[in-house]
């Protein structure tokens, strides 16, 4: 089965081919969700922020060619730092048209806006970056495993206790505890991989 997951470097070097369509496909598939839970996580609206994913793709397209990658370390850093640039002009200008209009003080989501300071985008980023790689990793594990043991670690992220898990799925408590670690251990595995490939 061919990996969508392919090494960091070998897809974007693919991708800074601005001609190879469906490296750029498969581009935006690995990354549109991260960029789109960062800009939501800044209260934009759902409409916004789909309109400002495009703005923050279409930038990368534009600029992945003229990056410097013996430069950079991790390149979810590049992701986050134009999704915050574009997401700043984006605040910048709604400000700028709802001073003109005098609404600023009416419009509690620009005040809001307003207040978030950088370091506050690099945390949002940071964590959406790992919930991202969490759902790509499970997206990747599942397939691995039973659907029993699936449900098992999908009802222990849930909260519930081995025994509740047990009564549930109707496995004795050492079954639980066995497919509940076989599945932990597969997908800390994957997220350590995709920690490597992606960023």
């Amino acid at each position: 089965m061919k990996d969508p997951y392919r090494t960091r470097q070998t897809l974007i070097e693919r991708v800074r081919n601005q001609h190879d369509d469906a490296s750029w496909e498969e581009f935006v598939r690995v990354y549109r969700d991260y960029i789109y839970a960062i800009i939501r996580r800044m209260n934009i609206s759902e409409h916004d922020a789909d309109d400002l994913r495009q703005q923050v793709l279409l930038k990368l397209w534009k600029n992945l060619p003229l990056l410097d990658f013996n430069h950079i370390t991790r390149f979810r850093s590049v992701l986050s730092t134009v999704t915050k640039h574009c997401v700043i002009d984006f605040i910048r200008k709604r400000n700028s048209d709802a001073k003109r209009l005098e609404k600023v003080s009416k419009d509690e989501s620009l005040a809001y806006l307003d207040g978030i300071s950088l370091s506050e985008i690099d945390a949002i980023a940071e964590r959406e970056w790992e919930v991202h790689l969490t759902n790509l990793a499970v997206e990747k594990v599942e397939p691995l495993f039973s659907g029993q043991a699936v449900k098992v670690f999908r009802l222990s992220l849930k909260g519930l206790s081995v025994e509740e898990i047990a009564r549930e799925v109707g496995l004795q408590e050492n079954s639980v505890y066995r497919l509940r670690n076989r599945v932990k251990v597969r997908l800390i595995q994957e997220v350590a991989q995709l920690r490597e490939e992606l960023e």
